[in-house]
This record gives structure tokens, sequence and C-alpha cells, in this order.
């Protein structure tokens, strides 16, 4: 295989700056280890043939955006960092957003995040060398590339991707209505409910782990999340949350799960209720229970 110089050029299409903070950092400190790449930066885009884009599209940069695209010589891989770059995150139905970015040109690595760690910044651009190597070799675009830099790691405490408890919610859709940038959606099905979180629009700000009254979606220190373009909607967490059958009229209902209860009860309370009656069986227990 050819030996390639990836020749990197940063475009700026509207990003807020925090994305470009970032990218700084992980450009200029050592302990992220961008010099083991071997990158040139350059200061003209026509010399480039890796692009690292920040941002969304905003309606005011897609003239200019289209002119740098212009000068590029093929072949060339694009690196969209931060989840405005992917999605638009929080602006995505701004009135001034043309984007994402993939609209205009042909993406090869996502790196979301508002804004991404720095050490994920680092294996994005890794990742698209190696696209870009394929490219200038004329083989194929690989479908998955493996980790390059494995020895990452974040604090406890960091706020990274998103999780679910499935037993612990109740699909109340407290998580899906504080979400900024639409990145969760909670659907009705026949046997309970789908809960998704796309992580290509999650902008991280963990108000949905916050105002969730039981508890059940919460922050990891998983800060992986240089994705290939392909896998822009699969990187999505998936939780079924099912009804529960009435014991006494055999209805289906959505039962209280243990985070809900242990708001309310303490744990020797909560092992004496009948966990397995519907609201309205209750009710009438109550009734017979207190008049009969």
């Amino acid at each position: 295989m050819k030996k390639i110089i990836p020749k990197l050029f940063r475009i700026n299409t509207g990003s807020c700056n925090g994305c470009d903070v970032e990218f700084v950092a992980t450009a200029l400190v050592e302990k992220f280890h961008i010099e083991t790449l071997d990158i040139e930066m350059v200061e003209e885009i026509k010399d480039a043939n890796l692009l690292v884009i920040t941002g969304p599209l905003t309606a005011r940069s897609e003239s200019f955006f289209k002119d740098a695209l212009r000068q590029v010589k093929k072949p060339f891989a694009v690196v969209g960092i931060g989840t405005c770059a992917i999605s638009c995150g929080i602006f995505r139905d701004s009135y001034a957003i043309n984007g994402p970015i993939d609209k205009f040109v042909e993406v090869d690595v996502n790196v979301a995040g508002c804004p991404p760690r720095p050490q994920s910044i680092a294996e994005g651009i890794a990742k698209g060398i190696k696209i870009l190597e394929q490219k200038m070799n004329g083989e194929a675009t690989p479908k998955k590339i493996d980790s390059n830099f494995k020895d990452f790691s974040a604090p406890e405490t960091f706020r990274g991707r998103l999780s679910l408890n499935e037993e612990n919610c109740v699909a109340c859709r407290t998580c899906e209505t504080v979400c900024p940038s639409n990145a969760i959606e909670i659907s009705k099905t026949k046997d309970g409910f789908i809960h998704k979180i796309w992580h290509n629009s999650c902008c991280y700000c963990g108000n949905c782990a916050y105002f969730c009254p039981t508890g059940a979606i919460f922050t990891t220190n998983n800060f992986d999340t240089a994705k290939l373009q392909n896998e822009k909607f699969s990187d999505v967490n998936i939780g079924y949350i099912h009804y529960s059958t009435c014991s006494n009229c055999q209805e289906k209902y959505m039962a209280p799960t243990k985070g809900l209860l242990n708001k309310a009860y303490n744990e020797n309370n909560i092992k004496k209720l009948n966990e397995k009656i519907c609201p309205k069986c209750r009710k009438e227990a109550n009734f017979k229970r207190i008049y009969s």
C-alpha cells in the first residue's frame, strides 16, 4: 500500500467554536498522540486531502463551503466533528441552518459530542486517515474500522454517552420532552413502548438524566463517538419497556417500576404492595377493603 501523507485543513461552517477549541487541544496536546499520525496542517484548502469540518451548515456559510469544496483535489476524506456537523444538534430546526454537512459533501467519519472529547476527535481523524489511504490506493472503503488508540480513558464522572435501565423506565416521556436536540424518541406498541436514543443527535447535556423521575436514563463515561458515515443512523440505544398483565382482570397496563416506587415508599412497604394489579382493579380492591 502506498504511503499517504495526510494534509489536513479545518473548515468551520457555523460552529459555536466549542468543537474548534477541542480540536486545537487535540492537535497541540502531546498526550492525545495526534503527532503519531504524521499529519501535515496546510494553510490552503487546495493543498488538502483530509478535511475536518465543525459546525452545522448555516445559510450564510453555504456559498463559502461550496466554493471551498470546488478547490479540493480528489480523492479526499472528510471528518465531521461534533453533533452539529452530523445532525445539526440543537440547531436542527433553525431557519438559519441549511445543513447537516453531508447534504453537500460525502462524509467518511463522524465524531458526535457537544463538543467531543479530544481523544474521540483523535480517533475520528485516525479513522479518516485510514479511509483516505483506501481511497488513494483505489481500494473499497471499509464498513468497519478498529480503534487506533487503545490507551484512552475518561474519568468516572465524565458525562458521555447515554444508557437506559429498562427495568426502571415507565415511558413517562420526561426525557423525550426535555431533550433539546430531539435525540430521544418513545413510541407505543401493542406490547408496551420502544425507547430510542439517537447518539448522532445527542448533545450530551444531561437534561434527560437530571429530570428522569426514576433514574432510568443516565450518562456513562463512554466517550467513544467516532463512527463511520454508514453507522450514522445505526448508532442507537434501543430499549423495550413491556406492559404487565393484571393478575385480576388480565388487562395489560404499565406497572410502577422499582425506581418509581422507591420515590414514595420504603423497601419494606414496597414488598407489601401487590404490583401485579392494574390501577382500576387496585381502586376497586381498596374501596372494598375500606368500606366492606
